[in-house]
């Protein structure tokens, strides 16, 4: 038989939980615009009926409230975490994107800084003075003049280049590290919540929304997946209150897993690591630090703004060192490696590091000290013969050089299949290669000769310096040649950085070739005119099947589609990200009229539960005071 003061008890567990109610709905309203704050209301049910008389569960008591459980579904997180990945990635590839457009725009007028086809119409202006006047050595020192702010352009855009992919690496670097710190404050807080809800009936809801925070924050900058597991305890075989939280990252790589999480870490290249010839310096491999194994953030799983970074900042549009090893000479050290791509038979694309640089051979790293090359009869494959650094090698971590590595695959960098700032660096060391290999076959004819007679047979107007020792480059070795060695001075040296006049020209404007002597010592003043022709003519010069003058045209056509691609791309996940935002917004956010309206029903149930205890007091004052029960 229940108590007679059942209804007094079950009046006020109402009255408890309405309060409750109230109290929730007022920290929803506090946190309507915290960032990240989940909607929370109170957890209530039924309390159990008792016995009464002859029968069980007739009688109710009441209502109980066990918690207050945050409102989320975790089918909109996972929706936002993905496509925020791929927003992220087209956020960084947007912005710099932009800036190469910057850097390539071909600015005109005297009051902007000149472009390409300023610079260029200026020295062809020049070079047309030059065929006129060819026993002027003024003129011939204004077009020199020219040529010499033709290599400049190239020099400073090169350089800009290689300033922007150091400003690309130093932001990897800041990536990893909020990678490192997201991943420390995670496993933070899973202790701290498994802390709290080990009873199996609290709920540690501020903790668990700033933990899915920062989940949001991680899944801009990689790929993420998360999983969370109740722990059995191993006594009892019960699920406990206590749960293992885990996050992984890039293709499924761990990253915490419970308490426990890992670090990522920066590994500048030393000069003898180098996998690009035109890299800019100290470039980062980002490494586990409890394995050493590389992140690999150029596979096609990974996502977020790492992988835009890291494609912007490695990005050859596919075309790295890719082979077959096909003979390996341990007693000399030496690997050659068999390749058949079309890219990679043409020297005037070459990218390779002259020396000290590091090939990857069946999955492990080598270090080599220079190359050779030598185009096979048919000309549909070419080999690389790569001398390798024996004491470098001997303090890495690979195997001795054997035969068994023949017929494995070898590479140099990565195939990163986006046109990236090295493939800006390609494109433009071809061009100067091309055109300054045409120019000196034209300018060293056999019968060139300068306005005063002197014969200039085999001179170059342009070439490069080596870096090294200061010396400007002899461009011996054609791009054409069946053998090559990266001793030897050929064009293959030249890069648009290095890229100038002649010393001996800019020093003797006079000894400039302008003419050839035909028989009987007659002069031609054809050179100049062939020089000039150079420029418009396919036949005797191509850039990707363009005229040399259409350079920029053709560099400026890939960074406008690059651009807009990337334009499209984050507009589109923008907007998804957008609808996604309010899915989650719309069960999880806080609502104000929703709110006022909760606050209203809670606020009458209290005012009911609180004058059903007022009825019952009255009740149980009469029952006491008149009968004496």
């Amino acid at each position: 038989m229940p108590s007679t003061f059942l209804g007094l008890n079950t009046s006020y567990r109402g009255l408890v939980a309405s309060n409750s109610g109230l109290n929730t709905t007022a920290n929803n309203i506090s946190n309507i615009e915290t960032a990240g704050y989940s909607r929370q209301q109170a957890n209530q049910v039924a309390s159990s009926a008792i016995r009464t008389y002859t029968s069980y569960g007739c009688v109710g008591t009441g209502v109980d409230t066990l918690s207050a459980e945050r409102v989320r579904d975790v089918f909109y997180d996972i929706k936002y975490w993905n496509n925020n990945s791929k927003l992220g990635e087209y956020d960084k590839k947007q912005y710099y994107a932009a800036i190469i457009e910057t850097y390539l725009n071909d600015t005109k007028g005297t009051n902007a800084v000149k472009g390409f086809t300023s610079i260029f119409d200026e020295y062809e202006a020049a070079m047309e003075s030059l065929s006129t006047n060819t026993g002027d050595s003024s003129y011939a020192l204004d077009f020199i003049g020219k040529a010499g702010n033709l290599c400049e352009y190239f020099n400073l855009l090169y350089n800009n280049f290689q300033s922007m992919q150091t400003d690309v690496n130093d932001e990897i670097k800041i990536k990893i590290d909020e990678i490192n710190g997201i991943a420390q404050e995670i496993s933070t807080l899973n202790k701290e919540i498994n802390t709290i809800e080990m009873d199996g009936v609290s709920r540690a809801n501020e903790l668990r929304d700033k933990r899915d925070l920062l989940v949001d924050e991680l899944s801009a900058i990689v790929d993420v997946t998360v999983d969370e597991r109740d722990i059995v305890d191993a006594r009892t075989g019960e699920v406990s209150g206590v749960t293992n939280f885990s996050v992984k990252i890039a293709g499924g790589q761990t990253l915490v897993d419970g308490y426990d999480y890992r670090e990522l870490i920066c590994v500048p290249r030393d000069t003898y690591q180098q996998v690009n010839t035109n890299d800019a310096e100290g470039l980062y491999d980002v490494r586990w630090t409890d394995t050493g194994d590389d992140l690999g953030v150029h596979a096609k799983s990974t996502q977020g703004e790492l992988k835009g970074l890291f494609e912007m900042r490695d990005g050859n549009n596919g075309e790295a060192f890719n082979g077959r090893v096909s003979q390996v000479d341990p007693d000399n050290q030496q690997v050659s490696v068999k390749v058949t791509d079309s890219y990679l038979m043409d020297m005037s694309k070459s990218t390779l590091p002259l020396s000290n640089g590091r090939i990857t051979l069946n999955g492990q790293t080598y270090y080599y000290k220079e190359w050779s090359y030598q185009l096979s009869d048919d000309g549909k494959s070419a080999t690389y013969t790569f001398t390798m650094d024996e004491e470098k090698n001997a303090l890495s971590d690979s195997e001795p050089l054997s035969t068994s590595l023949v017929f494995e695959k070898a590479k140099i960098g990565e195939q990163v299949n986006y046109q990236g700032i090295p493939y800006y660096l390609e494109q433009m060391n071809e061009w100067v290669r091309n055109y300054a290999e045409k120019f000196n076959d034209i300018y060293g004819d056999d019968k060139a000769t300068d306005y005063r007679g002197d014969n200039h047979k085999g001179d170059i107007f342009y070439t490069g310096t080596n870096s090294v020792n200061g010396e400007q480059y002899k461009m011996e070795m054609k791009s054409d040649a069946k053998k090559y060695k990266s001793t030897d001075d050929g064009y293959f040296k030249l890069t648009a950085g290095n890229f100038n006049v002649e010393k001996s020209v800019e020093d003797d404007p006079d000894s400039m070739a302008t003419h050839t002597v035909e028989t009987g010592g007659i002069s031609k003043y054809d050179i100049i005119a062939s020089l000039k022709d150079l420029s418009t003519n396919k036949e005797k010069m191509t850039f990707r099947g363009c005229k040399a003058e259409d350079f920029l045209v053709c560099l400026m056509g890939d960074a406008a589609l690059n651009a807009e691609s990337a334009n499209n791309f984050q507009s589109i996940y923008s907007n998804i990200e957008q609808t996604i935002a309010n899915n989650r917004i719309s069960i999880s956010g806080v609502d104000a009229d929703e709110e006022a309206a909760n606050m209203i029903n809670y606020q009458n149930a209290y005012n009911l539960s609180s004058k059903m205890i007022s009825v019952l007091c009255e009740v149980y004052d009469k029952l006491i005071q008149e009968t004496g029960v």
